[in-house]
């Protein structure tokens, strides 16, 4: 058995749940309890929620001669990407390898994998069995945030995400989540590090799910996960230092650049656009449908542009050197 998201059991035809978005990469999820006790995550050592759930979204268990079945005609259903998703195990990566194999047989679309890896050598055997690109998950910004609500020293599993980007150049991807704590400053100089490292980084904002030790804690403000979105993607794209960012007390006030400047290369809206590997739109996995969309799962229609980007300009004020 093999559990797939809510959305990518709809999208291959394992469901008849009616979505409001199909995703374009098919997830699936390996384990029923996770050995690490992170304070946001249903599938933590500590959690008393169900484990059909991770993130906002369900998590359905299916037979494996279904899965292979439906994965097959993957792509004719606008699926670009498989990517597997595994619960820290006690076997290491043994059953990963398996589940690798039996994946690489059924579907030649590209596959990412997000698992806790121990070392190089593990992350190594992964791609030379086929995954494309490996998630070492960071998720919390700020070092003392993240002993509180990972555990253990976060130095050590940054140190070993940039040792495999070093190692394996263009492989390797993060996830941050917003809103557990840390400044807006620590985000930007965490993301322009790691994007210097060439680590592709996966923006999530921290969702508060029931039974979970931070279920009473409340997501971020909008208008902050937009002003880190949009310095995510200047420096992603070139366009602007972390140097040139002007923070107060930890806020960012500034980009450094003219408005018309800062209008022209945020008018497309790409940057409030799901973040991450390539064709992973997670549709609401932060989001409630209908409600404030932290990640567009899709290019953002003419209003929606507009008014992220006024937002977010709005939400700048008047920057002590431009916007």
């Amino acid at each position: 058995m093999i559990r797939l998201s809510a959305g990518t059991a709809a999208c291959l035809g394992l469901s008849s749940t009616r979505m409001d978005a199909f995703p374009t990469t098919a997830y699936l999820l390996s384990g029923r309890k996770c050995l690490m006790k992170c304070s946001f995550c249903p599938q933590g050592t500590g959690s008393n929620e169900a484990l059909n759930r991770l993130g906002r979204v369900n998590w359905p268990e299916y037979s494996w001669p279904d899965v292979e079945k439906s994965l097959r005609g993957a792509r004719e259903k606008g699926i670009e990407r498989v990517c597997l998703q595994s619960v820290r195990h006690g076997d290491g990566i043994e059953s990963l390898l398996g589940i690798i194999a039996r994946l690489k047989n059924i579907t030649d679309l590209p596959l990412s994998l997000s698992a806790w890896i121990a070392d190089e050598e593990e992350a190594s055997t992964l791609l030379e069995a086929g995954v494309e690109r490996i998630s070492l998950s960071l998720d919390v910004i700020n070092p003392l945030i993240f002993e509180q609500v990972k555990g253990g020293p976060q130095h050590s599993r940054l140190a070993l995400l940039l040792r495999c980007a070093e190692a394996m150049p263009g492989k390797i991807s993060t996830h941050l989540i917003c809103g557990l704590g840390e400044t807006e400053a620590e985000a930007l100089s965490l993301i322009d590090r790691l994007l210097k490292a060439d680590v592709t980084v996966a923006l999530f904002a921290f969702v508060p799910l029931k039974g979970t030790a931070l279920e009473n804690k409340k997501p971020p403000p909008v208008s902050s996960y937009r002003r880190i979105q949009a310095g995510y993607y200047l420096l992603r794209d070139g366009a602007a230092e972390v140097s040139s960012f002007n923070f107060l007390n930890g806020r960012l006030r500034s980009f450094g650049l003219r408005e018309s400047d800062l209008r022209a290369r945020l008018s497309g809206g790409s940057a409030f656009q799901t973040s991450g590997c390539p064709s992973c739109n997670r549709p609401f996995y932060n989001e409630r449908p209908g409600g404030i969309i932290y990640n567009y799962h899709r290019q953002l229609e003419m209003p929606e542009r507009e008014t992220a980007l006024d937002e977010l300009l709005f939400s700048l004020g008047n920057g002590s050197r431009g916007f």
